[in-house]
């Protein structure tokens, strides 16, 4: 798949607030049709006009209720795992969600992981320069890689030293082998290789925030992948169809 062919999808501004809400929604069951009407007014405050409201809630839906076949399971999971997880795991399911949900979002989040191993801060300016070189020099793009960095900083992913300076915050440590496994699997429910190596998924340059995961990530406990291949030294996994 070309970067430059990514529908952006994630283009606006999300507080981690937000997303803890509507996940509380979604668990007590609330159906579509209450879900917009909830999110709409609890959105009102905090956002003007009829327009960014909908594309907001839009986000909002397609990280939490809108669910692509493939990432049936994946999300039922994430629902059964919410309501007992710390304040860390739970921003570490949001995350996991939004890499399945939303490509633009893992192909972002992946360049600032490579970046953030070569350099200690994030360049505003630098991120959308390269965003643009991979996905397209269009207004769209230049505005969602701005407003996915101030959703990061805002999530406590990053600090921002200023409006085009962040810094990485300490790593999330793993300490829950289910959620961890869970979260390792998420880039490949936005990817079109059918099969990589576990080395590969643990280093995902996209699962910055967290801390190492060899060693939590355990491939034989997890319904939704398939073991393709088992050598010394290398394993070979692929997600299982629905």
């Amino acid at each position: 798949m070309s970067d430059k062919k990514l529908a952006v999808g994630f283009d606006r501004y999300i507080e981690r607030d937000w997303l803890d809400q509507i996940a509380q929604w979604v668990i007590e069951g609330k159906d579509r049709k209450a879900l917009h009407g909830l999110v709409d007014d609890y959105l009102k405050p905090f956002i003007n006009g009829a327009t960014s409201l909908r594309k907001t809630k839009n986000v909002l839906f397609g990280i939490w209720v809108n669910t692509k076949p493939e990432s049936e399971q994946f999300k039922r999971q994430a629902i059964e795992m919410f309501p007992s997880a710390s304040r860390d795991e739970r921003l570490a399911i949001h995350w996991g969600l939004a890499l399945a949900s939303y490509p633009f979002f893992a192909s972002l989040t992946r360049l600032i992981g490579r970046l953030l191993r070569l350099q200690d801060d994030i360049i505003s300016k630098e991120l959308v320069r390269r965003s643009v070189e991979q996905h397209g020099d269009t207004e769209t793009v230049r505005r969602a890689t701005a407003r996915l960095l101030q959703s990061l900083a805002q999530w406590g992913v990053l600090k921002a030293e200023s409006k085009s300076l962040f810094h990485p915050n300490s790593k999330i440590g793993q300490h829950n082998t289910e959620l961890a496994t869970w979260l390792v699997i998420a880039p490949l429910l936005s990817s079109e290789k059918p099969r990589v190596m576990v080395d590969e998924l643990t280093a995902e340059p996209a699962l910055f925030p967290f801390d190492a995961f060899p060693g939590i990530f355990q491939p034989t406990q997890s319904s939704l992948i398939n073991i393709i291949h088992q050598g010394i030294g290398e394993t070979i996994v692929a997600l299982r169809k629905a």
